[in-house]
């Protein structure tokens, strides 16, 4: 079993609860996390609802959903949160869904795009339905559902912040992920065209690209591969944490990150700026 190497440098865990002084940052905000349920997406619902957002939780696994909503009535948080069983990658259900989380608190304030699927396999060995079904998830159900929350948005008429999830894979490639960092690579560039075109409304578009995270799936994937815990070429020598992934988004779908839009926040421990390295 891999675990964090915090020896190089612990976090301070202070930082990932409430505001000392009883601030919240997005307090009645209402916001939207695909893959909600578990790993990253879960990390992200529990700061936004730590931080007093009112979110819709879409997942396509009912169990995770079911277990999520225990432990957070358990916590006293269950009205604040709405769990929708939604698989992104068929779009019919996903604009039902879609449609059913901004009625259920009456309009949206932030949408975030975490879903997402990936297989490590040789770029010659992908078959043309695993590339279709890598993009669907990871690309097209983006831009679905950046529309239609655009377009709710822009009807409101306040504004509001979209945070997709890309990876420093999106930015740089790695061997037997074609079909991912293809993927990963077109949400930078459909933020980017987003944030452009939606900002004379309000509405703020960026992206978060994490490197090597601590979670379930990494760990999986690690162990059926045989690959070691985290790269050499990683600066702060450990993974991340899913809650310092989860503070990206928080800042970015926050008020405290105003000014900022079109921009991708690479969470990486520095990986891709020691890129270069032998």
């Amino acid at each position: 079993m891999f675990t964090t190497n915090t020896a190089y440098y612990k976090p301070n865990e202070a930082i990932f609860k409430k505001r000392s002084d009883g601030k919240m940052r997005l307090s009645g905000k209402r916001a939207v996390v695909t893959g909600g349920a578990r790993g990253i997406g879960k990390g992200i619902v529990q700061r936004f609802l730590n931080e007093g957002a009112l979110v819709s939780v879409m997942d396509r696994n009912e169990e995770d959903l079911k277990e999520l909503q225990a432990e957070l009535v358990a916590a006293g948080q269950g009205e604040s949160a709405q769990f929708l069983v939604c698989d992104v990658g068929l779009p019919e259900q996903l604009e039902k869904q879609a449609i059913a989380a901004m009625d259920r608190w009456n309009g949206i304030d932030v949408l975030v795009n975490n879903a997402g699927i990936a297989f490590r396999e040789p770029f010659l060995d992908i078959a043309p339905d695993r590339w279709n079904q890598v993009i669907n998830v990871n690309l097209n159900a983006t831009f679905q559902l950046c529309q239609l929350v655009a377009q709710r948005m822009m009807q409101q008429g306040t504004g509001g912040s979209i945070v997709n999830m890309s990876s420093k894979n999106g930015l740089s490639s790695s061997a037997m992920l074609a079909h991912y960092n293809a993927s990963k690579a077109g949400v930078v560039l459909l933020t980017q065209s987003m944030a452009v075109e939606l900002a004379p409304h309000g509405i703020r578009v960026n992206s978060v690209a994490p490197g090597l995270i601590d979670t379930p799936l990494d760990r999986a994937l690690r162990i059926k591969d045989n690959l070691p815990p985290y790269s050499d070429r990683t600066p702060m020598k450990r993974l991340g944490t899913i809650e310092e992934v989860a503070n990206c988004f928080l800042f970015l779908a926050s008020d405290e990150s105003s000014f900022v839009t079109g921009s991708t926040l690479v969470v990486d421990g520095g990986h891709l700026a020691s890129a270069s390295e032998n």
